[in-house]
C-alpha cells in the first residue's frame, strides 16, 4: 500500500495532502512553501515526563484538599 505524505494546514493544524491547494477543514489556500515549515514536533521525553509529573501532583493536590474538606484525614 502506498502511503502519500501528510502534512499539517498551517492554520488550523488539519492533516493535509501534498497536493491540496486549500485546506479542506478551513478552506484557506496553501501556499506549497507553507505546509513544510509549520509541522509540529513531538515534545522531548523529559518535557512530556514533567507534564505527567505535573498532572499527577495537581491530581493529588486536588484529591487532598477534597479529603480534607470532607474531614476524611
Amino acid at each position: 500500500m502506498l502511503r502519500v505524505p501528510m502534512y499539517e494546514c498551517p492554520y488550523c493544524y488539519t492533516a493535509v495532502k501534498t497536493t491540496d491547494q486549500v485546506c479542506p477543514n478551513c478552506g484557506r489556500e496553501i501556499a506549497r512553501w507553507q505546509t513544510g515549515f509549520y509541522q509540529r514536533q513531538p515534545l522531548p521525553a523529559r518535557s512530556r515526563n514533567a507534564v505527567w509529573i505535573g498532572a499527577i501532583v495537581l491530581f493529588l493536590l486536588i484529591v487532598g484538599g477534597f479529603a480534607k474538606s470532607c474531614h476524611w484525614i
